[in-house]
Order: structure tokens, then C-alpha cells, then sequence
């Protein structure tokens, strides 16, 4: 439906609102003006009796029926009467016209008192009214009224009719038109007669041209801001796809929801599964460490930041073990539910970096066994580890016999060679979970862990004993053996501390060596000359 069509349809609805109002009045005026002219016809008639009622009672009072003859013919002279009579004592003493008993319905009466005594009536006068004649009249006087009121109203909602075409809907036709030949942001706007500036229309067209104004200018907003949205997913999606970091979002669950090139490069995958939409489980597939890996992902999704740890990867394709710096960081939620965002960075070489470096800080750089520093280190952990009245463990403080005259017999070389033999010997004679270091010079240090039983302590420190029995070719034909001062201190029976059982062991290791060298004995707090021995 077009404007004009509108329009069309809005006077016609006017015009027939305005004549459906035109002949609601008119009824109404019509009725009224019925009603009036049917009561002034009554009040006649009423006024006629009025008029003749002196001499209507006179007649009565006296009998002369002559008189009263007289007064009803002059009543049925008038058009609006036609018949009338006078009853006295009971007797019609003078008629004239249509007074029959069909018409005593119709009847106008009225009471005739005495002349000298107004309370004593003598008689009634009555007429019949010619009502057909009156009704006439009065729907004639009343259609004039209707039909005079009638065209006044026409006239009026004619010239409404006009005033409203004229100043409303031909000025908001001609802004529908316009309006429709303006596109937003073509910078066209309405323009508006001078006489119609200050009113609604003119009102009407600023509100339109501010609103294509600001139509406009959300439009250029909106073009800019999806050009720069634009642009920031072309470069997002660059540094998405060209980062050498592995980025990749999964779900709670641990399935795969997406991943980018440096992603599938690390973990040697060529592509995303096809079971990732299901329940394969990408974190417990690609890290060594998963359930590290499933802990973190919960715990940034419970705290709502990132969580980080080192963890290892074992690649698909040469089944290699790799470390990555993961981090994860919530991603919000989907209706698969909860997302977590992955970025992993490879450390390898930083890891085995660093393992290098605590391993050159941590060993001994000639025998391959722990130094003094790991040494200490290791017994502080242990005792931290099993407090007073938890488990035992031993310490043995080994010094070589002899190894300082090889060393300046045959010079440094067999010196070091002597060490390193007698480190390969310590290292084979006990446990993984036991430390074996080298405190320097010929200096060992043993920590039997778990060694609460004296028999055991001694059979240990008897095969160490033993095994330095096979000689060592400190050069080509030259067979050199090595003896051992063993001092051996107890934790907690000889001390609480690392400092007090290390030096209880320093001790008996010395008795030792007052005693004859090349055997062990046990710290003994009553007599420190006589400490418990292999041979007491």
C-alpha cells in the first residue's frame, strides 16, 4: 500500500466519520425539536381552555345550555380542536364536533368552579386536540430543523475535509514521497515550506532528518568498526597461524576443539581427530603428564586465571619426549561446555639445560657423583623427610688409606684414576635410592637410606671393604690397592641434625685411622677412643 493510497483511505475515514456525526445529530435534533413542537400543540390547546374557562363556568353554574353551545362551537372553530363539550351536574349542556367515546382517551379537560365560590366546582370542559394535525406539524417543523442543522454540518466537515487535506495530507504526502526517495547516507534530507515551519510538519521533518542524521552516522560507525574488526581477525589470525607457540582450545573434558599448524608440529599429530568431537581424550594422548595437565585445566577454570607448569610430551611421529611450558586460561563457555585455552612453548633444550647445569653444579666433575654441595643437600631433604622417632638411615664418612703416596708416586693421573675406580665400586655395592658422593680429595660420603638395622649397616660397609681387595692398574703393569677408613653414624641415635651426624661420622672415621686404617666402625657416644669396630 502505497502513501497516497493511505491517504485516500484517511479522508474517506474522515468523511465518514464526519457523516455518521452529521446524522447522529440530526436524530437527535430531529427528536427534539419533535418533542418541542408537539409540547407547544398541548399547551395550545391547554391556553384555549384557559381562555373560555369564565365562561364555560358561568354557563355551568347557571344551566344555559344556549351559552355553553356558544363556547364549544368557538373552541372547534380553531383546526388544533375538534370536538368539544361541557358536562354540569352530571349532563352534556353543550357539544359540538368529535366527541365520541373512541376519542374520551384523547380528551383535554378542565375543571369549572363556581363564580362567587372557587372551591365548588359546577362542571368540566372538555376537547379532543387534532393530534394527527399536530404530529404533522411537528415533524414538520422538526425535519426543517434537521435538515437546516444537517447542511450546516455538511458545510462545516466539508471545509474540515479541505483544511485537513489541505495542511496535513497533502504536506505529509509530499514528505512520504521525499522520504521515500532518500537513501541513508546519501546525505538528502526533507525540506519543508516556509509556512509549515513552525508547526507539526515542520516539527515532523527536523525529527525525520535527525533521525536519518543519526541513522547515518551509526551506519559510518558500524562500516569502520567491522573494517577494524576485520582487520584484527586477518592479523589474530596471522599471528594464530604463524606463531611458532602451540595454541589450542579444548574442553573440560580434555577434547580437542580446534588447534593451530605449531600445535600439530610439536605433538607430531597431522591433523585434528576425528573422534575430537567426541570423547577422545587430546591431553592424556599427547602429555606424558596428564594428570598434571587435567589438574591445571581444572584449576583455571575454578579460579577463573591462567595457571602454568613445565610438562612433558611424547611426539606421535619419532615417539620422542619433549618438555613444553604450558599455560592454561579459561576461554568461556559453550553449550559443549566449559572451554580452557592451551599455549605451549617448547623448552626442551632449556630443560636439559638446566638439568646440565644442576648437574655440573650437583656432581662431582671427575667421578660423576654427587658433591659436597648435593651431599649436604640430600641429608638435610633426608632428615626434613623422616623427623626424630621416624625412620633411620646411616651415614658413612669414607677416607681412602695409601691414596696420597700413589698420588705423589705416579702423579695426578693415577691419582684420578684411583677415584674414579673406587666411585664405580661405591655406586655398584648399594641402592639407587642411596647417595654416593665425593666430598673432595679422597674424601666419600655414603647415606644408606632406610638402614635401620646394625647387621645390615655392617654387612654394607664389610663388602665395601672387600671390594677395594682387587687391585687397580693405576698405569700399564702397575697394580696399586687402595684401603678405607669408614666411620659410620646413626640417624637419630647419634644425632638430630645433619651437622652432628656428619661430624660423629668424621669421628669414628678418625678413630679408624688412630686404630690401624682399612676398616669401619660405628660412632660410640660413651667412649670416643673406642668406638664399635668390625673387629670388637
Amino acid at each position: 500500500m502505497n502513501i497516497q493510497s493511505l491517504h485516500i483511505k484517511v479522508s474517506l475515514s474522515v468523511a465518514a466519520a464526519a457523516l455518521f456525526v452529521v446524522l447522529l445529530s440530526s436524530q437527535f435534533f430531529y427528536q427534539r425539536s419533535y418533542e418541542k413542537s408537539f409540547a407547544d400543540s398541548e399547551r395550545s390547546v391547554q391556553q384555549l381552555l384557559e381562555t373560555v374557562q369564565a365562561t364555560a363556568a358561568i354557563a355551568a353554574y347557571v344551566g344555559n345550555r344556549e351559552l355553553a353551545q356558544q363556547v364549544v362551537t368557538g373552541l372547534t372553530q380553531n383546526d388544533i380542536v375538534v370536538g368539544a363539550k361541557i358536562v354540569a351536574n352530571k349532563e352534556i349542556i353543550g357539544q359540538h364536533g368529535r366527541t365520541n367515546a373512541d376519542a374520551k382517551q384523547q380528551l383535554i379537560s378542565i375543571s369549572l368552579n363556581a363564580p362567587f365560590d372557587e372551591k365548588e366546582k359546577v362542571g368540566e370542559l372538555a376537547v379532543v386536540p387534532n393530534f394527527p394535525l399536530i404530529a404533522l406539524r411537528a415533524r414538520d417543523s422538526a425535519m426543517a430543523t434537521a435538515i437546516g442543522l444537517a447542511a450546516q454540518a455538511a458545510v462545516v466537515a466539508l471545509l474540515v475535509l479541505i483544511l485537513v487535506y489541505w495542511m496535513m495530507t497533502r504536506p505529509l504526502s509530499y514528505l512520504s514521497g521525499r522520504l521515500h526517495r532518500i537513501t541513508p547516507g546519501d546525505g538528502n534530507r526533507l525540506d519543508v515550506a516556509g509556512v509549515h515551519r513552525g508547526d507539526e510538519i515542520g516539527l515532523l521533518a527536523g525529527d525525520i532528518n535527525a533521525l536519518l542524521h543519526t541513522v547515518e552516522t551509526m551506519l559510518e560507525e558500524e562500516r569502520q568498526l567491522r573494517h577494524r574488526v576485520e582487520l584484527l581477525e586477518t592479523r589474530f589470525r596471522g599471528i594464530f597461524e604463524d606463531s611458532s607457540a602451540g595454541i589450542f582450545l579444548v574442553r573440560e573434558r580434555g577434547t580437542l576443539v580446534t588447534a593451530n599448524p605449531a600445535f600439530f608440529h610439536l605433538t607430531g599429530l597431522t591433523e585434528i581427530p576425528q573422534s575430537a568431537t567426541g570423547d577422545d581424550n587430546i591431553i592424556a594422548r599427547v602429555f606424558l603428564d596428564h594428570e598434571q595437565a587435567s589438574s591445571l585445566i581444572k584449576l583455571s577454570l575454578i579460579s577463573k586465571r591462567p595457571h602454568s607448569a613445565d610438562l612433558r610430551i611424547r611426539t606421535e611421529q619419532d615417539n620422542q619426549v619433549r618438555w613444553v611450558h604450558c599455560i592454561f586460561s579459561p576461554a568461556g563457555n559453550t553449550q559443549q561446555g566449559a572451554t580452557v585455552e592451551g599455549v605451549m612453548y617448547d623448552v626442551t633444550q632449556r630443560k636439559y639445560s638446566e638439568e646440565r647445569i644442576r648437574e655440573l653444579a650437583e656432581k662431582d666433575s671427575l667421578t660423576g657423583l654427587s658433591n659436597r654441595q648435593a651431599a649436604e643437600s640430600a641429608l638435610e631433604e633426608l632428615i626434613q623427610q623422616a623427623p626424630v622417632g621416624g625412620k633411620e638411615f646411616a651415614v658413612m664418612l669414607i677416607d681412602l688409606d695409601r691414596f696420597k703416596t700413589i698420588n705423589d708416586t705416579y702423579g695426578h693421573d693415577a691419582g684420578d684414576k684411583v677415584l674414579v675406580t673406587i666411585a664405580a665400586r661405591l655406586r655398584k655395592l648399594v641402592r639407587d635410592s642411596d647417595v654416593v658422593a665425593r666430598l673432595g680429595g679422597d674424601e666419600f660420603l655414603l647415606i644408606l637410606n632406610h638402614a635401620g638395622k646394625i647387621d645390615t649397616i655392617k654387612r654394607i660397609a664389610q663388602k665395601i671393604l672387600d671390594a677395594q681387595q682387587a687391585p687397580i692398574e693405576i698405569q700399564p703393569g702397575v697394580l696399586e690397592k687402595i684401603g678405607m677408613s669408614i666411620g659410620i653414624a646413626l640417624y637419630p641415635e647419634h644425632g638430630d641434625n645433619a651437622l652432628s651426624v656428619r661430624k660423629h661420622a668424621d669421628q669414628a672415621m678418625y678413630i679408624v685411622k688412630r686404630q690401624g686404617k682399612n676398616n669401619y666402625a660405628f660412632y660410640d657416644p660413651s667412649d670416643n677412643d673406642l668406638p664399635l669396630t668390625a673387629n670388637n
